[in-house]
């Protein structure tokens, strides 16, 4: 009996190559389609194994062990070993939601909008490039150079009680009718006029700038101003200033004349009374040399475009 090539094909008595392709190549597309439904549709699944040193991984982020247990024993109080499970459950699920948080702010670039993050960051790059200057120890000679260099500013405070009297310079009083009488109120007080009675007959006024209290001398130098406080730097008790031109904080231009009430003077302290001083600011000046020059090699790796109006000075 004859058969047909298509009969020939599905005769399962016989041999057929055709047949045995058709086979092959149907396990083939039915193993790819298996394959491809497995990949699309299983659940992602992860080794779980993490490394010893490891807690947890958040995306791929570790959460380290030992910053868990300090964590804990920061939050509870307690020796680690003394602490319960609920209370390490309670830790471990802070830290898992505080690493998604600031994941998603890395991914949001919250650095780029908000204020307190940029602050946060920058104080950070500072406290880890001045790792260093933190953790070392300076010597005893080096405190002591520093203070020998410096010993102008390790001072007792000085104190002062003064009173600033200003003719004022107005349309009825022109500048050198107010001039004429606040070097009258000067001269009358270094005879030994009170201030208040130079007021009275000259017509000055109590800028009350100060009040009539010990004040120190950087509230004097804050209150006053440069020009008036360099004046007072020159008066003892009963001291008085010659007429000062310069314009009080009320805008208002005037002649001042200065009548100092009390004065103790700053004296320099020994080095043993402010060496935590000296240490604080030694390290300071440390810091402020590390990261200047972080900056400039942060500078030399920037492409740093500025408006032309600006380029010449803030680079």
């Amino acid at each position: 009996m004859t058969h047909t090539s298509a009969e020939a094909v599905f005769d399962w008595h016989s041999a057929s190559g055709r047949r045995s392709l058709i086979l092959y190549a149907a396990g083939a597309i039915l193993g790819l389609g298996l394959a491809g439904y497995t990949l699309f549709t299983a659940k992602a699944s992860f080794s779980t194994a993490l490394p010893p040193e490891d807690l947890a991984l958040v995306n791929g982020r570790p959460i380290l062990r030992s910053d868990f247990i300090l964590q804990t024993q920061v939050e509870t109080g307690l020796a680690f070993k003394d602490t319960t499970r609920a209370q390490r459950l309670k830790v471990v699920r802070e830290m898992i939601d505080e690493e998604m948080l600031v994941q998603r702010g890395l991914e949001v670039d919250l650095a780029s909008y908000d204020p307190d993050v940029r602050a946060a960051l920058v104080n950070g790059v500072n406290l880890q490039v001045d790792a260093d200057v933190l953790a070392a120890q300076p010597t005893e000679a080096s405190l002591r150079d520093y203070f020998t260099k410096h010993q102008d500013k390790y001072s007792s405070a000085g104190v002062m009680r003064v009173v600033d009297l200003v003719s004022p310079i107005t349309p009825t009083n022109p500048d050198a009718a107010a001039k004429a009488k606040a070097d009258a109120a000067s001269k009358a007080m270094m005879a030994g006029m009170t201030p208040d009675a130079a007021m009275k007959q000259f017509g000055l006024v109590d800028t009350k700038l100060v009040d009539r209290e010990d004040n120190f001398d950087f509230g004097i130098h804050a209150r006053l101003g440069q020009v008036l406080f360099d004046q007072s730097l020159k008066l003892d008790a009963g001291g008085v200033s010659p007429a000062t031109h310069v314009m009080d904080e009320s805008h208002t231009t005037g002649w001042h004349v200065l009548y100092m009430i009390k004065r103790v003077r700053s004296v320099p302290v020994g080095f043993d009374q402010v060496k935590d001083n000296v240490a604080i600011d030694l390290q300071r000046e440390q810091r402020e040399k590390v990261d200047r020059a972080n900056l400039d090699y942060l500078r030399t790796q920037a492409d740093v475009r500025l408006a032309p109006e600006y380029e010449d000075g803030a680079k």
